[in-house]
């Protein structure tokens, strides 16, 4: 799940999509449709996601602190790949 409101978000979800093997699935929220607003909102208070842009990997919120230090790549292999 990434949320669509900037351009850090645009470059996030472009990175999971580039690390995502074919049998990945991506779903992407975007905040400017207010159907998909609400049903972002709802999922991400069910995994605790307080700050955007934000990524769940295998029904496991990404913490802002991985993010930040642009962990990504690891992440996703580690999930996706192994």
């Amino acid at each position: 799940m990434v949320n669509r409101i900037c351009k850090q978000s645009d470059e996030l979800e472009a990175q999971v999509r580039e690390l995502a093997c074919p049998r990945c699935s991506i779903l992407v929220y975007d905040t400017g449709s207010p159907d998909s607003k609400a049903q972002m909102q709802a999922k991400a208070a069910g995994y605790g996601i307080e700050s955007w842009p934000a990524v769940t990997l295998d029904g496991k919120a990404v913490s802002p602190e991985q993010l930040k230090e642009g962990n990504v790549a690891q992440i996703v292999r580690k999930l996706f790949h192994e």
